[in-house]
């Protein structure tokens, strides 16, 4: 076993020098759409997630699973307490995470708040989103549940998200290798920490001013390579100046790239509609779980 993982490790190093992906951080900028009342509130965070259910995984998962859930209830006071008249108090518990067990309309009383916001859910993973004879990529991704109550608990709205981040690209090693070579969320805190809180501001976004920044990995075999320096650039006119002739190329996987670049062109020029538009050529074209996922993601922008 330990042979496997050094042999492992050494084609990895090899291979690290053979970029078959490259990354672009592409942001957005957003206003509220909703906002909470004039004057000045009070907005109460406990939690209601019972990680003690999860008694089937690992000690050192749920150990990652509890700084990713307390990494969102934190970032979330911390975002919300810069709004304007607005008084946060977080009663979450950052040592043993404890579930609250009182009522919305007990706390919301006990603690004179005009809004209580809970933690419902907090299911982090480690995803294998692309595989091909070189290498194998993953994601981080977390799927977060809030709850936002008014009225002493008589008005709530879910505030629920799901975010996919690229996490790390490894050789494909085979089944055996890979399987043993796989990131996972136990090893992985601080990326479950930082994807939880990426997506804590998308569940929150109706509230918040903010901006979204999305890493897209971008191809860079040899064909498409001029393409992606442009893109890297920020020359975005150049670049689909360079991609639109693969549109039509008779290989559909290199067509489903290059509108896969083209639709991270135009998300990078905050045309969102276009980006969709593209995006779906390339999945219709050849179907990969990047332009999927960046489907996904630009029909919540």
């Amino acid at each position: 076993m330990k042979m496997l993982k050094f042999f492992g490790f050494c084609l990895l190093v090899m291979l690290s020098s053979c970029d078959s992906m490259k990354y672009l951080p592409v942001s957005l900028d957003y206003t509220p759409n909703l906002t909470f009342k004039p004057g000045p509130s009070t907005i109460l965070i406990v939690n209601k997630f019972d990680i003690n259910l999860l008694q089937n995984f690992t000690k050192r998962r749920i150990r990652a699973i509890k700084a990713g859930a307390i990494a969102a209830v934190n970032y979330a006071q911390t975002e919300l307490q810069q709004l304007p008249n607005m008084k946060v108090i977080n009663l979450v518990d950052t040592v043993d995470f404890k579930l609250n067990t009182d009522s919305i309309k007990v706390l919301a009383l006990t603690n004179h708040a005009d809004y209580v916001l809970t933690l419902d859910n907090f299911i982090p993973s480690i995803d294998l989103t692309e595989l091909n004879n070189s290498f194998a990529s993953y994601t981080s991704t977390v799927q977060i549940d809030f709850t936002l109550f008014e009225n002493g608990g008589l008005n709530s709205k879910k505030l629920n998200a799901i975010l996919n981040e690229p996490h790390s690209e490894m050789p494909n090693m085979g089944l055996i290798g890979n399987l043993i070579l796989q990131p996972t969320v136990g090893g992985n805190k601080e990326s479950v920490m930082l994807t939880a809180q990426h997506a804590t501001k998308i569940a929150l976004r109706d509230y918040l001013p903010y901006t979204i920044t999305h890493t897209r990995a971008i191809y860079n075999e040899d064909w498409i390579q001029p393409a992606t320096n442009e893109i890297l650039a920020n020359n975005y006119i150049k670049a689909d100046t360079l991609l639109r002739p693969f549109l039509k190329d008779p290989i559909n996987e290199r067509a489903a790239k290059a509108a896969y670049q083209l639709a991270i062109v135009y998300e990078a020029q905050g045309r969102v509609e276009k980006a969709i538009k593209y995006a779906q050529i390339s999945v219709d074209k050849f179907k990969t779980n990047y332009a999927l996922i960046l489907l996904d993601e630009l029909k919540t922008e």
